[in-house]
């Protein structure tokens, strides 16, 4: 089975090169490791060329559904899930190089990540029922990002004792560098092709495309940008 692997592996230079950086000399665990209490009809669809180690399923919960699609490589992530209805779908060529977990409370959620989208270590979380996190195609999330719909515990308006922080969508473009130690929460929408400076907390959408963002909270740096994964020398 180990060789089985290696040989899929091999079909793509950039995999073979990340799946030696990451494995070394260690071996493959072949079957993926999860745990679900009081769960029934959690679906597991995962692609037979997706490489996975030491990944952790932890689900409470029925009818969930992760789908982890062709040519994944997922390094260290704990899938995380307490409740009902809830989906993870993982699209192809997708990269968790060092590690990360995607965290799904209560039910109706759903985490998105798009093709050939790639991250060092990242937390994922849907907090609340009915919310979602959606990251598009070809983006790139550096170390200790933490993206997030909501709070997870309430705040009340003392006077007419209401709760006034419920959970938003996020929705991150295309084409979008994330840069270190950024947190993204609730309600944000990035536009395509922009770049999240290290650091930044982003509390508000940014639609206008081709743009650089930093500041706690985070705010319009540059315009008409772009970004490339390669080092480009003059």
């Amino acid at each position: 089975m180990i060789e089985k692997i290696k040989q899929i592996v091999k079909r793509s230079s950039l995999l073979t090169k990340l799946f030696r950086a990451i494995i070394g000399d260690k071996k493959i665990n072949t079957e993926v490791p999860y745990t679900t209490k009081n769960g029934t009809k959690n679906i597991f669809n995962i692609d037979k060329t997706a490489v996975l180690f030491n990944c952790m399923f932890d689900i409470i919960g029925d009818n969930n559904e992760i789908e982890i699609s062709e040519s994944c490589l997922i390094n260290n992530v704990t899938f995380f899930i307490r409740g009902d209805n809830n989906k993870i779908k993982i699209g192809k060529a997708v990269r968790f190089n060092k590690g990360g977990s995607i965290w799904i409370e209560d039910y109706n959620c759903e985490a998105i990540i798009g093709d050939n989208t790639t991250f060092e270590d990242s937390h994922i979380a849907v907090t609340e029922p009915n919310s979602k996190i959606q990251i598009g195609n070809d983006c790139m999330f550096a170390n200790d990002i933490d993206i997030r719909t909501g709070d997870s515990h309430s705040i009340i308006d003392s006077l007419t004792n209401e709760r006034i922080n419920y959970a938003q969508n996020i929705n991150i473009g295309n084409h979008i560098w994330i840069a270190s130690h950024v947190s993204i929460l609730k309600g944000v929408h990035i536009a395509d092709n922009t770049v999240v400076a290290t650091r930044a907390v982003v509390t508000k959408s940014f639609i206008e495309k081709n743009i650089l963002i930093g500041g706690m909270p985070a705010k319009k740096l540059k315009e008409n940008i772009n970004w490339d994964r390669q080092r480009i020398y003059q």
